[in-house]
């Protein structure tokens, strides 16, 4: 099926510019309200046969599949004013999409996906990784496990999303979990190859950043990550604090800098950027991955919240062609947050509360979910961000003053205790 209009009014839909959002995702409803409020009827391009945001319009067609994509938006006849995705395997895609309507591109280069060999490849060149990462082969089995005896690791796929087939392997783990997590990260990559590289402990940051096509790059949004405790090995963040109190002016705008070095690295314009980076505890900074893209809310709300600037209204106006400020947006009066909920293995749900029966009336919650919070339910292990979303989410806002890191987790101690009699720890850095 080409496409399925979900409108009451099909007229309607024919009346107005179209956006597409690459990816049905739940956390994209975020995006289509935003996008509905500015005028735009929304195409979501989605091979589910009912993903969890359907649109206004529902192109049941694969995200990496450009020309289909493109041919079905022809077959609409409206002008198309851009494309979305929060998906690294759609960014080629919506670079296509922009070609073909005469928008801003990123390089040539991002035609195809941008793996992390790509990227680990650039800042070791620029003197940016700060630690080795190299593809694994069958032929480094002996350098393998050198390497296993004198640091720990951590193994990931080449091409994949979501924390999905990345485990951290201490030193003291067996040769046998080595090659497990070989065989995970080699089954999970779309192109059946995996890194190995040291782990590098530390804090991790998120640093969110749009560039444009006559050099800018301004930092949007930097995020203090806490990570769960209750997963099969991998490293899945919880809570993500945009603007937080918890650290000084002086790291994030060092941050900041990092940020647009490691953008420009891979030779990303004309595109959002989104970047995780490890500072370890002598203040050195080693960048995690990127992406093309942001993520769901993170673009919608999360930042126009936290920011002196509509992350997304940007975006829209760079599209055109027009250069965004050269400035960054950080370090304002404001926070947000997006919240995970991280139910603790085997507890029981117990009463139906949620995080926000305990947060201070101050605190706005921007959007959630909350059906993965259920009576009688017993809950398992995370194995990465999907399985997490799944629980359920808060996107709050509040003055960096009352949005502290400290009140989200006695907020969340006596949810737990009241949801599911949890008194234990809550989350790690």
């Amino acid at each position: 099926m080409p496409y399925i209009c979900l409108r009451s009014s099909y007229t309607a839909f024919f009346m107005s510019e179209i956006f597409v959002l690459l990816g049905g995702n739940m956390l994209l409803a975020g995006m289509y309200e935003q996008l509905r409020q500015r005028g735009y009827e929304v195409a979501v391009v989605d091979w589910n046969d009912h993903p969890a945001v359907t649109g206004d319009c529902h192109l049941q067609i694969d995200v990496k599949d450009a020309p289909k994509v493109i041919a079905a938006l022809k077959s609409l006849g409206r002008p198309v004013a851009g494309a979305y995705t929060c998906i690294d395997l759609a960014v080629p895609t919506v670079n296509a999409i922009h070609a073909w309507r005469g928008l801003a591109q990123l390089p040539a280069r991002f035609n195809q996906v941008l793996t992390k060999e790509q990227m680990t490849a650039d800042w070791q060149r620029d003197g940016l990784l700060g630690r080795f990462s190299f593809m694994a082969d069958q032929r480094d089995s002996k350098r393998l496990e050198a390497l296993h005896r004198d640091f720990d690791l951590i193994v990931k796929p080449n091409i994949a999303a979501s924390s999905r087939g990345i485990t951290v392997v201490p030193q003291s783990a067996s040769s046998d979990l080595l090659q497990q997590a070989l065989q995970l990260a080699r089954d999970t990559s779309f192109d059946d190859r995996c890194l190995i590289e040291e782990y590098v402990s530390g804090r991790e940051f998120t640093i969110d950043m749009l560039g444009d096509g006559q050099g800018h790059v301004s930092v949007y949004g930097i995020s203090v990550k806490y990570h769960s405790l209750n997963t099969t090995g991998s490293r899945v963040a919880v809570k993500l604090h945009w603007n937080s109190a918890a650290c000084s002016d002086t790291l994030y705008r060092s941050l900041a800098d990092f940020g647009r070095r490691c953008y420009r690295s891979i030779g990303l314009a004309n595109a959002y950027g989104h970047l995780e980076v490890i500072r370890r505890d002598d203040g050195s900074l080693s960048p995690v991955e990127i992406g093309a893209r942001t993520s769901g809310y993170i673009s919608s709300h999360l930042l126009p919240a936290a920011a002196d600037s509509n992350y997304l209204d940007d975006y829209l106006t760079m599209l055109h062609g027009q250069p965004i400020a050269d400035r960054d947006h950080i370090n304002g009066p404001c926070s947000a947050m997006w919240y995970k909920y991280n139910i603790p293995p085997r507890q029981t749900g117990l009463k139906k509360v949620c995080l926000a029966d305990y947060l201070d009336p101050r605190i706005r919650v921007l959007a959630h979910r909350r059906d993965g919070l259920q009576t009688g339910r017993t809950y398992g292990l995370i194995r990465d961000d999907n399985s997490c979303d799944i629980q359920g989410y808060e996107m709050l806002a509040a003055p960096k003053d009352i949005l502290t890191i400290e009140h989200i987790r006695q907020a969340e101690k006596r949810f737990l205790h009241d949801f599911c009699g949890y008194e234990g720890p809550i989350d790690e850095n």
